[in-house]
């Protein structure tokens, strides 16, 4: 069975930013839904043209019941047809949200990641795939906008971060949808990707649905601009990042990383290169701070206006410091938080704890269809 329309977008991302060895294993993230069934169906057709072997994986969160019960069923049928060994697990999803105090689709995303992460690990893959699309990068770039992120923001997802792959966002889910019709494979619909409890379904069908009609661009039209957009910004911050780093460089000096000679900074004229170099310098005198927010980013930018001009500053969850001489920097001790000292008690946590917090056991195989679902299947 081959996928006309995809096999072409996956070959590029595999000979280009998802690369993977030659005799690699590679972690399919399969969820029963179009887009993932798709991924494993054309990585499956794919996979011996780049030296590659396959493992699915997927995770039942406990959640809707029979509904979930048949997605699991659907993706071992697919999986013992096209051969392709499959790792599931079960995880009551309320229970672990609440014992760990996590909530809502940041809450479900933290357990499918841990979950593929130690899947990869007892499999032995070097890389995990997900089927993100155009659309989902239009989806994600929309959200960002109205939370007001910057250019690094508005590079969207990433083809390629650390170990994880997505090569299919510059498909379409028009693109999907017709393949998987084409070759009479069935798939399974979420129901509550239709509820608005979530922004990203609200993105999706109220939105995206708007913005078509507003502009006269149909979604699949959107969807390929926004991964264009996006590539573009990636471009675009890879440049502002790296005269960032120049600049950090010029203005603090590596022994006193606390320190930021304002005057530097406020010589360079371009905005976007200052704000990310005060981002960066947030981020290297204070590792365990989540970051700068637009507020404490704002004042910062505005003492670069008379940096000579004396200050007492505080910044982000009370963290103090003063401005003297045109230098910047941060008071007292605070400025290690979340560093071990060498002689303190504290201990940090292992690098990989993500791995030994409830590793999945692969669900023992049961007899499973020969052949995949044919028929569409529509919730």
């Amino acid at each position: 069975m081959r996928l006309r329309r995809l096999e072409p977008v996956l070959r590029r991302a595999l000979r280009g930013p998802c690369r993977l060895t030659e005799g690699g294993r590679l972690l399919v993230a399969v969820s029963g839904g179009a887009d993932s069934l798709a991924l494993l169906i054309a990585m499956s057709s794919l996979a011996r043209e780049f030296g590659l072997s396959l493992v699915g994986a997927h995770l039942h969160h406990g959640l809707r019941g029979a509904e979930a019960d048949a997605d699991l069923e659907l993706v071992r049928a697919h999986a013992q047809w096209l051969g392709v060994p499959l790792v599931s697990a079960r995880v009551d999803a309320r229970a672990a949200m609440k014992r760990e105090r996590l909530s809502g689709e940041a809450g479900l995303r933290t357990l499918r990641r841990r979950f593929l992460l130690a899947a990869a690990a007892r499999a032995g893959c070097t890389a995990i795939a997900t089927a993100h699309t155009a659309d989902d990068q239009l989806e994600t770039l929309l959200m960002r906008l109205a939370r007001g992120s910057g250019l690094q923001g508005l590079g969207g997802m990433r083809p390629r971060h650390g170990i994880w792959l997505k090569p299919m966002l510059e498909a379409t889910r028009e693109d999907v949808e017709h393949d998987l019709k084409r070759a009479g494979v069935g798939w399974r619909e979420d129901s509550s990707n239709a509820s608005r409890e979530y922004l990203r379904n609200r993105v999706r069908h109220d939105v995206v649905p708007a913005l078509a009609a507003a502009s006269g661009q149909p979604r699949a039209t959107l969807a390929r601009h926004a991964v264009s957009a996006a590539a573009e910004a990636r471009q675009g911050w890879r440049t502002v990042a790296a005269a960032a780093r120049r600049l950090l460089a010029a203005a603090s000096p590596s022994a006193r990383p606390e320190r930021l000679d304002l005057r530097v900074v406020a010589a360079r004229r371009d905005p976007a290169v200052r704000r990310a170099a005060l981002r960066l310098w947030w981020k290297r005198a204070c590792p365990a701070s989540r970051g700068l927010t637009r507020a404490a980013l704002a004042l910062l930018e505005a003492r670069l206006e008379s940096p000579m001009t004396r200050a007492a500053l505080t910044l982000e969850r009370g963290r103090k410091a003063s401005v003297r001489g045109g230098w910047l920097a941060l008071d007292g001790p605070k400025r290690a938080s979340g560093r071990t000292s060498r002689g303190g008690g504290g201990k940090a946590a292992p690098r990989n704890a993500i791995l030994r917090r409830g590793s999945p056991r692969a669900a023992s195989r049961k007899s499973s269809p020969a052949a995949p679902v044919r028929a569409a299947e529509h919730a």
